[in-house]
């Protein structure tokens, strides 16, 4: 077995192999590394390939950026999750071992990872500097659709998406980067307040769209024709993932959030998904009770991070 850090990688093949790992995402793909790099010209999107022998056996996807002669590694940036997948548990931990021992390198400061399939009690992660316990909230779809609309979906929220369907509003993918634009000015528009990472660069609005075969699907809700709400989501594997809205302030009136996330899980399971994945809350009460009356339960795993003394000294000042 021969671990090596790729920059310029076989897509054909990777997506072969992301295409039937367990544990894979959507964001293992090159299709969400590739509008990381359209979007963000700092980023450097990097592989650590694991081969045994001339075939491969498994990977892990991290972006590293640079200031002057330091790196800093993330896996994956803005929450999305990096694990090592591959054939064999024991290539997984491989991978994460060559992942931690490039962060020991001198110009490393920092190496961060989102490791949605690992135990947040794994020994390996007491040689860390960090260990968060993150959440997020997961539909289960093993029952098809009608099982989490009547048994996920609160009484509630399917009234509301009754009304919605009464009152004209229509959910459908987007069909031009024009729609795209109009979606993605809604979401600045209501990420003003969220700061953080926010606003997202328009470019990476595009770039997903131009990659829709590849997984993602951007919804917009209507009403009367008018847009008055959106929402991506990526479909990969057996999880489907919740990744970001914008809604208009009219929007609520008519229950379009509730009304997209309706059509997108109706959509993960026709696509025979296991799991839809909504996201992490942030701690806030109000979006943990919205997603619990979908159907959401918790699901915990760790982001790790490793980083130097002196660097961690810096950043507490």
């Amino acid at each position: 077995m021969k671990i090596s850090l790729e920059h310029d990688i076989d897509r054909d093949e990777l997506r072969r192999l992301a295409d039937v790992l367990a544990g894979a995402t959507f964001f293992h793909t090159p299709a969400w590394m590739d509008a990381l790099a359209a979007s963000f010209p700092h980023f450097r999107t990097r592989w650590l390939l694991a081969r045994d022998g001339n075939e491969l056996a498994g990977f892990m996807p991290f972006v590293e950026t640079v200031k002057g002669p330091l790196r800093f590694y993330w896996a994956l940036p803005f929450g999305t999750y990096g694990d090592p997948v591959a054939r064999e548990p024991d290539i997984t931990r491989a991978l994460l071992q060559a992942y931690f021992a490039h962060a020991d390198e001198a110009a490393c400061l920092e190496a961060s990872a989102y490791l949605l399939n690992h135990d947040c009690d794994d020994p390996f992660f007491e040689r860390m500097d960090e260990v968060k316990r993150e959440e997020c909230r997961m539909i289960r779809l093993e029952g098809g659709f009608d099982d989490v609309w009547h048994h996920g979906f609160h009484h509630k929220r399917r009234q509301i998406c009754n009304k919605a369907e009464r009152e004209r509003v229509t959910v459908r993918p987007l069909e031009s980067e024009e729609e795209v634009d109009i979606f993605y000015k809604t979401y600045v528009e209501e990420s003003r307040e969220w700061g953080g990472v926010h606003p997202y660069p328009g470019r990476l609005f595009i770039e997903l769209f131009r990659r829709r075969d590849e997984g993602v699907l951007i919804w917009g809700a209507f009403h009367e024709q008018r847009f008055i709400g959106g929402h991506i989501d990526m479909y990969h594997g057996s999880m489907a993932q919740a990744w970001q809205a914008g809604m208009s302030e009219e929007s609520g009136h008519y229950g379009a959030g509730v009304l997209l996330i309706k059509y997108a899980v109706m959509k993960a399971c026709e696509r025979g998904m296991k799991t839809f994945n909504l996201g992490s809350s942030g701690g806030d009460e109000g979006i943990i009770y919205f997603k619990e009356s979908l159907g959401g339960e918790e699901y915990c795993f760790p982001v790790v991070t490793s980083r130097k003394k002196w660097w961690g000294w810096i950043k507490k000042r």
